[in-house]
């Protein structure tokens, strides 16, 4: 299962950049960052809906349910959102590599403060020194993809 997990990570990290680039040409080609969240979504609602459909038989989640979500459950689509809209904006400028370098940078020091503070749901794991160079690491890294 974990094997399966890790795997179906990859992927979405290989589509992460396949992702910035087509919601780029999206929004070169609608002139507006917000169409490009709007269509965006809308392809993932549709998505979502045809997985569940095939996936589960159909059956609906329990929408009475939806209130014993803790307030900060709710920020997800928000910064879905904000990650779609910053693609045709950020992407094209600084290229594939810059972009998702600094996402991805970012995405990984918030983990870890995520993670030392057992913030969101996720598990405390304290954030070592080798956490810590593993980050200054990747800062390093692209830094260095930046400049050359």
């Amino acid at each position: 299962m974990l094997l399966w997990l890790c795997l179906l990570a990859a992927l979405a990290g290989v589509l992460n950049p396949v992702q910035s680039g087509a919601n780029a040409e999206l929004g070169r080609v609608l002139g507006n960052p917000f169409g490009v969240v709007i269509v965006s979504l809308c392809i993932s609602l549709a998505f979502a809906l045809l997985a569940n459909l095939f996936t589960r038989g159909g059956d609906a989640f329990d929408f009475g349910r939806l209130g014993q979500a803790p307030w900060w459950a709710w920020v997800g689509g928000f910064c879905g959102a904000t990650f779609l809209v910053s693609q045709p904006l950020a992407a094209p400028r600084l290229g594939a590599a810059v972009y998702i370098g600094i996402t991805v940078t970012a995405s990984a020091i918030a983990s870890v403060l995520l993670d030392h503070f057992g913030l969101l749901g996720f598990q405390q794991h304290t954030a070592s020194v080798w956490r810590i160079i593993g980050a200054a690491l990747m800062i390093a890294g692209v830094s260095l993809i930046a400049r050359f």
